[in-house]
């Protein structure tokens, strides 16, 4: 029986390399020179992330990558403990920042 890699690992590794130089542009300490570069960044980085999150995984091992992806790279909005308007949040919302803020808790921990 011949297994298929999970496609979401290819998505993940056509992402790393944008990310890595995005993030990178973000630490020029010239102010002038990181607009710059991120602006030459952002976009293909950003367009990377979406086909990331737009490729469903077909193995656990793709779902715990995806995971850590938006971990990382959207993480930091993932903290959301009481929302402005929570009624405008449904409950697969909540649901959802709950885990992510668990896991990313988890992995803090874990580093």
């Amino acid at each position: 029986m011949m297994t298929h890699p999970d496609p979401v690992f290819a998505a993940i590794e056509r992402w790393r390399p944008l990310w890595d130089a995005y993030l990178a542009a973000c630490d020029i300490e010239d102010g002038e020179a990181s607009d710059a570069a991120v602006d030459l960044v952002y976009l293909p980085a950003m367009t990377a992330l979406g086909d990331v999150y737009r490729t469903e995984p077909t193995t656990p091992a793709g779902l715990l990558a995806i995971m850590a992806v938006m971990l990382e790279a959207d993480g930091d909005h993932l903290d959301l403990i009481e929302p402005d308007e929570p009624r405008d949040m449904d409950d697969a919302e909540r649901g959802m920042i709950a885990i992510f803020s668990h896991a990313k808790r988890m992995l803090g921990g874990m580093r």
